[in-house]
């Protein structure tokens, strides 16, 4: 049989076995090039939860998956550089001097991108310092939204109100709000009358907190008593009180709406008057 093959490919063109040699050596790269990124990506996932099973702090898994996402990113790029490198050396063209061009132009360049070089040293310490990670709720100057992608030289950011997706380079970044580190808090102001007995709007603030409490999904997200700070401003037409509950990352909003709602039923039934403007018409007819 072995002499039958050896054979049969003695008996094609030169110019056609090469071909078949090209081909298989092509298949055999692209096979290999998808091996090892499915492998690094199985790998790092494996990896990411291991840990997820033994850190308990939301925001530290949230950098790591971060730092995760960076290095696979990097990895694969080296990869698929030596890919390509190799497809070359299967046509026949010598890469040597397009490396040595490439280190050449790679210097040139290194010199003359002084941004290119400040956004990934910023990228960097933004990544190492841990300021964001991917799914915080930050504010980048005017840009308010969930980062969705971290890479060293930019910040991919989709805003919560059009959807629209920013990339901010990290050299332009001056300031970072991130509402979503360690903790957030739920602020609260309510009017009331200028009739209305203080302590008891107290009391059923504290009431009305206990209420929400009921709820697991809520109870789960508050990770503190409310702070009622008291009494803050006589406005024109009622009193203000204003507090506070403390919450877990990205859960304020959903305790605001949902304590906002509690208030509102708890007010009515205790008749507690939350003044509003009244439009009066005089007819003098």
């Amino acid at each position: 049989m072995e002499e039958f093959l050896t054979l049969r490919f003695t008996q094609i063109r030169p110019e056609y076995l090469k071909v078949i040699i090209f081909i298989f050596s092509f298949i055999k790269c692209t096979f290999l090039l998808a091996i090892t990124v499915k492998s690094v990506r199985w790998f790092s996932n494996k990896i990411v939860c291991q840990i997820k099973n033994k850190i308990d702090s939301q925001e530290r898994l949230q950098q790591i998956i971060t730092l995760k996402i960076i290095i696979v990113h990097a990895f694969e790029a080296f990869i698929f550089t030596v890919y390509i490198i190799s497809i070359l050396f299967l046509i026949g063209i010598d890469v040597r001097p397009i490396l040595a061009t490439a280190g050449v132009l790679g210097v040139a360049i290194g010199f003359g991108s002084k941004k290119l070089v400040e956004d990934v040293i910023s990228g960097l310490i933004i990544l190492l310092e841990g300021q964001i990670r991917v799914g915080d709720y930050v504010e980048i100057g005017d840009i308010k939204g969930n980062v969705e992608k971290i890479t060293l030289p930019l910040v991919t950011v989709r805003t919560i109100d059009t959807g629209a997706l920013c990339f901010v380079r990290c050299g332009y970044i001056d300031t970072i709000v991130n509402h979503t580190m360690h903790y957030s808090y739920s602020f609260f102001a309510f009017d009331v009358a200028y009739d209305s007995d203080v302590e008891h709007v107290f009391n059923v603030i504290k009431k009305s907190f206990n209420l929400l409490l009921e709820n697991e999904e809520y109870k789960k997200l508050v990770l503190s008593e409310i702070e009622i700070f008291g009494l803050d401003e006589f406005r024109e037409s009622s009193l203000c009180i204003k507090c506070r509950v403390k919450t877990q990352p990205k859960g304020q909003w959903i305790i605001r709406r949902a304590f906002n709602k509690i208030i509102k039923e708890q007010f009515e039934k205790e008749n507690i008057e939350i003044p509003f403007n009244h439009l009066v018409v005089v007819n003098k007819a």
